[in-house]
């Protein structure tokens, strides 16, 4: 089952242009608000100091002013209409086609707008990317910096595997479109749902959970907001799921409905939820949790994601002879290993095994031309990791590659491919025609054993 070519999803709720535009009407209804808050704050004072009988100018002077408050007033309605339309129009529709995966939403709404948004993206047929985030602040600013937060992280999900490499590219972004002091929290998952990996970068959200059986499994890491400082150092980490498992995100307009001292507080008592109803439906769960408490004042929004898909044994990824594609193929099998319990010097080994035998196909074996395929399966086991590399090209014989230690070959440009290949991997070998390699890579726990 090849994977098809990573295409950018399609992303029709706002143009840049309209963007911008949508700014600077914020920042005029931010600066009327402030005179708002002014004009407030001097009727209050002159109401009360006016005396019992008010002569007819001041009388006048504060009718003017109340007319002015009420009009200021309805643009403000009028904004907080927006932000909600704004809101309600940037809400996904959840792609159908996800296989095995099945999403639960539940939304509440706060007495002010706030900046919460989820979304999810289906990256190619074996790749799907979800987000969470909240932003800074409430009403049509808050709505705004939604909106473009949202358009980020599809711009820069369009061709890539990689979750901190994602974050990073948002949180540019958001340094350059938006106003000094807006910034969000975020949570993004890139998961492979083949072999049911789940990479993933926390820039300060609250911690989402796994929920496996009785198990509720935290998914921290370390990163700063989004859209704040230059460089947040977003951290990686990487899970391995199985069949039946939950995840459920939020956002903290979700913790009020817990009391606690403080987040963490309120974290450790929804977790303790979770243990409690986690043999209701991912829908039921998603529902209860967010219908906890009264009314609040900030929004809030869960997503559930529920795996009912086993996980594959093997995966093949299908590539264009370009050089750059071969990254698609890292980001989807070096986590892997990382999940597994391989060593950094072992994925050093099969990263750069992988990288020579690619590179030989695309460029001896399909001679740099395109329009060919690379094809690149992948197996791991409990005691070791099968690796193979196949292009569209006629074949070689490897017995006919000069050894590149022998002492006429020391300064030679080729033949130093296939001699690193066979240093990092414990098994090579080749088809009969010559034109698939297979590398077999024993886990540091089974090495011995094969040695």
């Amino acid at each position: 089952m090849a994977q098809e070519p990573l295409e950018a999803p399609r992303d029709d709720a706002f143009l840049p242009g309209e963007i911008e535009a949508l700014k600077r009407q914020v920042d005029e209804l931010s600066n009327q608000l402030r005179r708002a808050e002014k004009r407030i704050q001097a009727l209050g004072g002159q109401l009360d100091e006016a005396p019992a009988a008010p002569t007819s100018k001041s009388d006048l002077e504060l009718k003017v002013l109340a007319g002015q408050l009420e009009r200021q007033a309805m643009l403000l309605e009028r904004d907080e209409q927006v932000a909600r339309e704004l809101q309600k129009n940037l809400t996904p529709v959840l792609d159908e086609e996800l296989e095995g995966v099945k999403f639960a939403i539940e939304t509440r709404s706060g007495t002010r707008v706030g900046g919460d948004f989820y979304d999810v993206i289906n990256l190619s047929d074996k790749f799907a990317a979800f987000v969470i985030a909240d932003v800074s602040g409430h009403g049509l600013p808050a709505a705004v910096i939604m909106a473009t937060g949202r358009l980020a992280f599809r711009t820069a999900a369009a061709n890539e595997l990689n979750a901190r490499k994602i974050m990073d590219q948002v949180n540019k972004a958001m340094l350059r479109s938006t106003l000094a002091g807006h910034y969000l929290t975020a949570f993004l998952g890139v998961l492979d749902t083949e072999l049911l990996t789940l990479q993933y970068v926390n820039a300060s959200h609250c911690s989402p959970f796994v929920v496996r059986d009785s198990e509720v499994i935290p998914l921290d890491t370390k990163g700063l907001f989004v859209g704040m400082f230059e460089d947040p150092h977003y951290e990686q980490k990487g899970m391995q799921l199985e069949q039946h498992d939950r995840l459920f995100l939020y956002t903290d307009g979700l913790l009020q409905g817990f009391k606690g001292e403080d987040r963490l507080a309120c974290q450790a008592k929804l977790a303790e939820c979770l243990r409690e109803y986690g043999l209701l439906s991912i829908e039921e769960l998603v529902h209860n949790l967010v219908g906890l408490g009264p009314d609040h004042e900030d929004d809030a929004a869960a997503l559930g994601i529920e795996l009912l898909l086993e996980k594959a044994q093997r995966k093949t990824i299908t590539i264009p002879s370009l050089p750059r594609e071969l990254t698609h193929a890292e980001d989807a099998i070096l986590p892997v290993l990382e999940n597994k319990g391989y060593g950094e010097r072992a994925i050093f080994g099969v990263k750069l095994a992988l990288e020579e035998a690619a590179i030989n196909a695309i460029k001896h074996g399909n001679q740099l031309d395109d329009t060919k395929k690379v094809t690149i399966a992948f197996a791991i086991d409990e005691d070791r990791v099968l690796i193979s590399v196949a292009d569209e090209g006629e074949g070689f014989n490897p017995g006919d590659v000069p050894d590149p230690t022998d002492e006429d070959r020391l300064l030679a440009a080729s033949g130093r491919g296939l001699a690193l290949i066979r240093a990092y991997m414990d098994e090579v070998s080749f088809n009969e025609v010559g034109n698939e390699i297979t590398m077999i890579k024993y886990a540091p726990w089974a090495a011995a054993t094969h040695s």
